[in-house]
């Protein structure tokens, strides 16, 4: 499926003038929200990339298939920690939320955003650790159990095979965006703290690989979005 976007088109909610949000949802109900997490990424990508590619592939997904795109959460991604394990990992590893914390914080976000007219949510983490694929699902299960705003719960290994720092994500910033990628800092520490091997070792990503990830996160998006959108008009109607 070949998907063109337009760049002019303005999906970011923080920049857009007076009632262009409320046109926007009004126009196509769906708004996207990025999550993820704080940690190192091998030393060739930034601190931040579980919610910058989150955000930049919300972005694209917006101009393509429409709705709108909040501003990223960086602070809602977790990893299963004991306080003391979060005093001790936080500069790296970590995370600055509590589970807890971050669960209320995307409650309290959702709801606001149902208020704002939204219909579905596509809840995108780009942070794939178990505690935080469970976490979005029984957000979305504890949302969607009471009616009203659909909430999609997203996780790039839902659609691609998925990797901490190594192939898969290494290519899909190359193609996002190339300036954020340092392949010259990889060294052998990163292989032992990452688990990469032969099979996904960032030496291999490519900006094309990675333009072949999103096409396949796009087509995902739109037919799921397309499905919760009937879900939320027969609420509707109900």
């Amino acid at each position: 499926m070949e998907f063109k976007t337009n760049y002019r088109q303005n999906v970011r909610y923080e920049l857009m003038l007076g009632r262009e949000a409320t046109e926007a949802l009004a126009h196509y109900p769906v708004a996207y929200l990025p999550i993820g997490c704080l940690e190192r990424h091998g030393d060739h990508l930034p601190m931040g990339l579980d919610v910058i590619k989150a955000h930049k592939i919300c972005c694209i997904a917006a101009q393509t298939l429409g709705g709108i795109v909040y501003p990223p959460h960086f602070y809602s991604g977790i990893h299963e920690m004991t306080p003391e394990q979060m005093k001790r990992n936080t500069a790296e590893w970590g995370n600055l939320y509590t589970n807890a914390t971050a669960k209320a914080t995307l409650m309290d976000l959702i709801s606001q955003m149902e208020i704002g007219g939204v219909k579905v949510l596509v809840l995108y983490s780009g942070h794939y650790a178990r505690a935080q694929v469970d976490m979005i699902k029984v957000i979305a299960d504890e949302v969607n159990a009471r009616g009203g705003i659909v909430v999609l719960p997203l996780t790039e290994p839902y659609i691609l095979k998925g990797d901490h720092a190594g192939f898969s994500e290494t290519s899909l910033m190359l193609y996002l965006d190339k300036s954020l990628v340092d392949m010259t800092r990889i060294s052998t520490v990163n292989y032992r703290d990452h688990g990469w091997t032969e099979a996904n070792t960032p030496e291999k990503a490519s900006h094309a690989e990675g333009e072949a990830e999103i096409e396949k996160i796009l087509a995902h998006l739109q037919k799921e979005a397309e499905r919760c959108l009937k879900e939320a008009r027969e609420r509707g109607r109900g």
